[in-house]
């Protein structure tokens, strides 16, 4: 399915140096066809598992913008969140729940479905991993179940209409990604982590089409802009 490889890779090889890349690659029984080539944003990774594609080019902050017709991906070794307008992004997933690799994982302040909140466990946070490589959401099987009797109890015709999930700034500020009838799916009970306590949500592109999100990596910090 999945096999490495190791290779010459520079952005543009007229101004920067090429580097020796470790990285996967899709098989001919994965991908009818060319295959393809894994590299991704994450950065931090366990020590015994393969290297990062950020972690070998010594990026610190990318932004994915989705704002314009064009998208673009922009990589910095330089802080790019220059205010306190940001998400604190938490590493629980990697540290408390062996994850194995470090997640951009958010704590969730608010979770609406077609007007209505949804309840969450006051005691054990909700988490939300941003993906740019989910089409739309996934949820914890205990979350999904929840929203199920919820739907059928005001008897609603659509089971994800109107989604927005919510989070609070470090000024205090409230943000909220939205998306209507995203492509959801139950994370299933065997989830990757068996130890986590409470719901996690994962939030594809249907909630980050038409924002930019900025990351700060070594800072933990997300931004998203308009």
């Amino acid at each position: 399915p999945v096999v490495w490889r190791k290779a010459e890779f520079a952005f543009e090889k007229e101004t920067m140096q090429p580097q020796n890349l470790t990285f996967g690659v899709f098989g001919p029984e994965l991908l009818d066809g060319p295959g393809g080539v894994l590299f991704g944003l994450i950065k931090n990774t366990d020590k015994w598992i393969r290297p990062s594609f950020l972690g070998q080019t010594g990026y610190n902050s990318f932004c994915v913008d989705l704002r314009q017709e064009s998208p673009q991906l922009v990589l910095s070794k330089q802080s790019m969140i220059q205010d306190d307008d940001y998400i604190p992004l938490v590493r629980d997933l990697n540290r408390r729940y062996r994850a194995p690799v470090v997640h951009y994982c958010a704590i969730v302040s608010g979770f609406v479905v077609n007007g209505l909140p949804l309840k969450l466990d006051k005691k054990t946070p909700t988490y939300v991993i941003f993906d740019t490589g989910l089409s739309g959401m996934a949820v914890s099987e205990e979350l999904y179940e929840g929203r199920n009797l919820q739907a059928r109890k005001n008897r609603e015709h659509s089971l994800w209409g109107e989604v927005s999930v919510a989070f609070e700034t470090k000024a205090g500020n409230e943000v909220k990604l939205s998306a209507v009838k995203p492509i959801t799916t139950p994370l299933g009970k065997d989830t990757p982590w068996t130890r986590m306590k409470g719901n996690l949500i994962v939030l594809g592109l249907a909630f980050l089409d038409g924002t930019a999100m900025t990351i700060d990596v070594d800072d933990d910090k997300v931004q998203f802009t308009k």
